[in-house]
């Protein structure tokens, strides 16, 4: 049975337990690193850590990693992934219910928002909000999202994804937010067909290690070193990074 969660993703334990399905991927987890990689400083602000699969990689190069995650079903396995760590502060709560002013007072030099924002009824909001936390010239904005909207199926509306990417839709929105974009690039090609064919022949709304597996052991090893020697006309996420206009400065 289809569901949609939308508007009630926070409160869900599907989200967390996805996450943790979504973690085994080791080798697509390990490529999207590699794209947020070299755009990382010191001071960054994860917003949307979910169960704590990128914070942990995060915390290994930056000095600082405020977290912030609003579902507690994936707050409890952050928790018991990330406590302890002196790098790592976890707040929980929305971004919008955030004090605003004392994330400004932080001077975040990178902001990280892997698979979270299309998770946001309001993205421009969102991102206008990025702009103001990050640093002015030198901070980034760091965004990984769905691509391709055509590709939108149960399993998207069971994630709770408002809207999937596509270049000009996502060079507006930051446009829109105030942002400039230093890079826009597709990704992973491959796994796009196999999104369709879930979306629109086998309807399905979860993730399976089944499928997760045989991704990782027959395309990854291949595929994704490609697509970062060469990046693809179109993929099945979409990865941007952005800054503050040096006038916002």
């Amino acid at each position: 049975m289809n569901v949609d969660h939308r508007f009630t993703q926070t409160q869900k334990q599907y989200a967390a337990d996805d996450l943790e399905t979504m973690s085994e991927a080791k080798r697509y987890q390990a490529h999207v690193f590699d794209l947020l990689r070299p755009y990382i400083g010191s001071s960054v602000l994860e917003v949307g850590c979910g169960i704590g699969t990128t914070s942990l990689r995060l915390a290994e190069i930056a000095d600082r990693l405020v977290c912030i995650e609003p579902n507690l079903n994936c707050v409890s396995r952050a928790r018991a992934a990330l406590d302890g760590n002196p790098k790592i502060s976890l707040r929980i709560c929305h971004l919008e219910e955030c004090d605003r002013g004392e994330l400004i007072q932080q001077r975040f030099d990178t902001i990280v928002c892997v698979n979270v924002l299309e998770h946001i009824e309001d993205d421009i909001q969102a991102l206008t909000v990025f702009r103001e936390l990050v640093a002015p010239t030198r901070g980034r904005v760091l965004i990984f999202v769905p691509a391709v909207q055509a590709a939108y199926g149960p399993l998207d509306a069971a994630l709770g994804h408002h809207r999937r990417y596509s270049k000009p839709s996502l060079r507006a929105a930051f446009a829109a937010a105030g942002l400039e974009l230093d890079t826009l690039r597709y990704t992973n090609p491959i796994g796009l067909l196999g999104w369709m064919y879930n979306a629109h022949i086998s309807k399905t709304i979860e993730h399976t290690s089944g499928q997760l597996r045989l991704f990782e052991q027959l395309v990854a090893p291949w595929a994704l070193p490609l697509d970062r020697l060469i990046p693809p006309p179109i993929g099945l996420s979409l990865f941007a990074v952005g800054r503050a206009p040096i006038a916002a400065a």
